[in-house]
This record gives C-alpha cells, sequence and structure tokens, in this order.
C-alpha cells in the first residue's frame, strides 16, 4: 500500500504562497481585475507587469517572452520564480500557461534558472510545474 506522497513544494515556499494570496484578497476586493505576472523572489525582490483585459487581444507569445525577458533583465539575481496573479480559481488556465512558457523561455535566453511558476488567485495558489494547489475558505494570516 503507497504512503501519502510527497509534498514537492517546500514549507518555505508554501508559507510565501500563502501570504501572496493573504495579500491579493487584502488589496482586491472585486471578483475580476486585470492578471498581472511578477518575476524575482516571492516575499522579497521583485518585478511585475499587470496585463489589462484591453491589451490581451495582443499579448501573443512573443510579446508575453519579451515582457519577462524585460523583467528579469532588471534583477539582480541568477534563480527567480514567477507567479501569475488573476481572478477566478487555481485552476491551470490558457492565460496561465501562456505566461509559464514565455517565463521558461526569458529565463533560457538571458542564462537564468526559473525555480518555479505559480498561479495565486484569491481563493489559492497552484503549481504550474507539478500541478499542487492549496485552497481556503478562510484564510487567516
Amino acid at each position: 500500500m503507497p504512503g501519502p506522497v510527497p509534498d514537492d513544494v517546500p514549507l518555505e515556499r508554501r508559507r510565501l504562497l500563502r501570504r501572496e494570496v493573504g495579500l491579493l484578497r487584502q488589496r482586491e476586493s472585486r471578483r475580476v481585475f486585470d492578471t498581472a505576472v511578477h518575476v524575482g523572489e516571492l516575499g522579497g525582490q521583485n518585478a511585475g507587469f499587470v496585463a489589462r483585459a484591453q491589451d490581451l487581444p495582443v499579448l501573443d507569445a512573443g510579446l508575453r517572452t519579451d515582457v519577462v525577458c524585460g523583467l528579469l533583465a532588471g534583477l539582480g539575481s541568477a534563480t527567480s520564480t514567477a507567479w501569475v496573479v488573476r481572478a477566478g480559481t487555481p485552476e491551470p488556465q490558457d492565460v496561465d500557461l501562456g505566461w509559464f512558457a514565455a517565463a521558461r523561455v526569458a529565463a533560457e535566453v538571458l542564462d537564468r534558472r526559473l525555480d518555479g511558476c505559480y498561479v495565486v488567485t484569491r481563493t489559492g495558489w497552484l503549481d504550474l510545474v507539478t500541478g499542487r494547489r492549496r485552497t481556503w475558505v478562510r484564510l487567516r494570516l
């Protein structure tokens, strides 16, 4: 009989993702808001870009990659994490996978290491690499 599946997301990373969910809940009360992508350190130095809904038709794969390259180039770290902050539930969506692909390509272009890519919503987070997720009905920080 197999034992419990080990969690692929380290404890400190889960704590930081939980904090990101809490901060999003504090600053964003609307159900629908613009998607943002961030690269850098969770809870530390990072850079972000807000993809306004009206701009989505022109945000193709190449432009997303250029955006993430610009964000990564402004950071001094050789290792970065990427996370997408959006409305909805932490289920994989096309927009998440598009930003994940852009982050992977940008990291390769700039010879950086991408150590994870996550989706953060008001209800929880999703690890796009492993599929692990965590949700809360009532989150207390």
